[in-house]
């Protein structure tokens, strides 16, 4: 950013310098608002079941909408805001995160929370996060743009610790208060959005229409795919499953209609760009290695998280059998670490090179992995796990430290704003492959494991043994296991059996998802030396 110089030539006092300032702090402050809301809705889970009288199933699908809206739009929104500038298109987004919260807070119906709440919510955020992006390139350059990005990345790491605050405000004030508190929260960034500057965008006056539908379409397909695995089944329909497609679950040919539209939508942008001088993606993402690569740094972090929040808050709640509360304070050994590499890495070691330090945190988010692996064989919570957790902030407070500023640094410096977009879509879909695609090695280990056991039993009669093999089995507790069995009627003898069974699959299942991560993570290290290096 441009530096104001005052009359007699000598450095700006310390008002200009806040002034300075003043855009990142409300960026960052936008940036906390998104994850403050995500927390406060993980937390107030329970009690809107009970307020509501709603199944999970609701409160899920609640959490699914606001999440296929903010990651459906996002490339649009990274090009809307070199359109009508980024300011307004900032404000937009707020408008519709206020909108969204006072609808959480006064819905008399869990539908209306889904599908006004929720779904507002999350196109304001697919407005916001492409914004917030998109401002750091405008604003600063150099050594200035790396440290912003990463307080910006700090922030979003505050999403590990801000449930904890909201959690108590949920138990004194209920979930309706702590929704009216995000809203005056986002409110108080519009009136603060005054510091922000404001104008035209670079490309006023035009827009690419079939990029953004096409974009918004395969984008809606996969996120939407990736999210109902668990519900519809990997391959073999669950109950749940609204219909089948030649006899498999629609949850993978949807994914795959998505990335088929994802494929489409290069040559139609390279058109676009060749004739009308615009693209919702540029040529310069899909040509240039090292953008590629920063893509996959951007992405890996939101992946391990995604996974760690399934199989690692599972083995918490239903092995170990922690409490909410108890789980986002076990976070804070991810958290501290996050926010604290992120911000001060780029800050007080500006040195280093971005991929040697990128290569160090896939090192750490792989240790990370093979830690819990091994931490969730037993029934308690243990040091190795402890130390996985840790591992895995620093992992991931590494690679947010430079990945943002790598994407931006190897294009122009329009694509460099417009790369808001492209890096919120592969935060999204990291988020939501890591936890899919964990899920779906989780749903098929634990059920090949537990069919296996259930075949080879000498305790288990037959009649309860052809029953057994038709369930579709999840990663449960022992209770939720226990209940299951007496539910069929299976002999009280075979009862213990299939209980230690259950356990010892169960542990494998969540080690072999772990080790997947694991194994992710070092592939990613191949591509940490493209030919165009930052």
């Amino acid at each position: 950013m441009n530096r104001a110089v005052s009359n007699s030539g000598m450095e700006p006092a310390a008002t200009s310098r806040l002034a300075r300032l003043a855009p990142l702090i409300v960026l960052a402050c936008a940036q906390v608002g998104t994850s403050a809301d995500n927390g406060a809705f993980s937390v107030a889970m329970a009690e809107m079941m009970r307020v509501f009288g709603c199944p999970l199933s609701d409160v899920q699908m609640a959490s699914t909408v606001y999440s296929l809206m903010a990651g459906t739009f996002m490339l649009a929104s990274g090009l809307l805001g070199m359109v009508i500038g980024w300011c307004r298109n900032f404000r937009a987004g707020l408008v519709l995160a206020v909108v969204g919260e006072l609808l959480c807070a006064f819905s008399p119906s869990i539908e209306l929370l889904i599908w006004g709440g929720r779904l507002m919510v999350g196109l304001g955020a697919s407005l916001i996060i492409p914004s917030v992006l998109g401002m750091v390139s405008m604003l600063y350059e150099g050594e200035e743009r790396k440290q912003a990005y990463g307080v910006i990345a700090a922030s979003a790491a505050l999403a590990t610790i801000i449930p904890i605050a909201l959690g108590i405000l949920v138990d004194i004030a209920g979930f309706r208060v702590t929704f009216g508190v995000l809203a005056a929260y986002f409110v108080a960034l519009l009136v603060a959005s005054a510091k922000l500057p404001t104008g035209g965008g670079l490309h006023a006056g035009k827009f690419d229409a079939p990029g953004a539908v096409i974009a918004s379409l395969g984008l809606f397909a996969v996120m939407c795919g990736l999210s109902r695995i668990s519900t519809w089944g990997v391959f073999a329909p669950l109950p749940q499953a609204p219909f089948t497609i030649a006899g498999i679950s629609p949850a993978l040919p949807i994914v795959g209609v998505g990335l088929l539209l994802l494929v489409m939508l290069i040559p139609v942008e390279h058109w676009m760009e060749r004739t009308h001088g615009i693209a919702i993606l540029p040529s310069s993402f899909v040509r240039n290695p090292t953008v590629r690569a920063g893509v996959i740094a951007i992405a890996l972090p939101f992946f391990y998280m995604g996974a760690q929040g399934l199989v690692g808050t599972s083995y918490y709640q239903l092995v170990i059998g922690l409490g909410g509360m108890q789980t986002a304070l076990l976070g804070i050994i991810s958290g501290v670490p996050m926010l604290v590499l992120a911000m001060f890495v780029p800050r007080k070691f500006p040195q280093l090179k971005p991929w040697s330090v990128v290569r160090t945190g896939y090192v750490f988010m792989a240790a990370a992995c093979v830690s819990m692996a091994f931490g969730v064989r037993a029934s308690e919570l243990t040091p190795i796990m402890v130390v996985g957790t840790l591992f895995g902030g620093v992992g991931v407070g590494l690679v947010n430290s430079q990945a943002n500023n790598i994407v931006a640094s190897a294009v122009p410096p329009s694509d460099a704003q417009q790369s808001g977009g492209i890096q919120g879509a592969a935060r999204n879909l990291g988020l939501a492959l890591g936890s899919a695609a964990m899920g779906s090695v989780l749903l098929i280990a634990v059920n090949t494991g537990l069919d296996a056991r259930i075949d080879a039993s000498n305790v288990v009669d037959t009649q309860s043994k052809a029953a057994l093999e038709e369930v579709v089995y999840t990663y449960e507790s022992d209770a939720a296991f226990t209940a299951r069995l007496e539910s069929m009627g299976v002999a009280p003898e075979a009862q213990g059996e299939l209980l230690a069974d259950n356990a010892e699959v169960r542990a494998k299942s969540a080690a072999t998802a772990f080790y997947v991560v694991a194994g992710l993570a070092v592939v990613a290290l191949a591509t940490t030396f493209p030919k165009q290096t930052s």
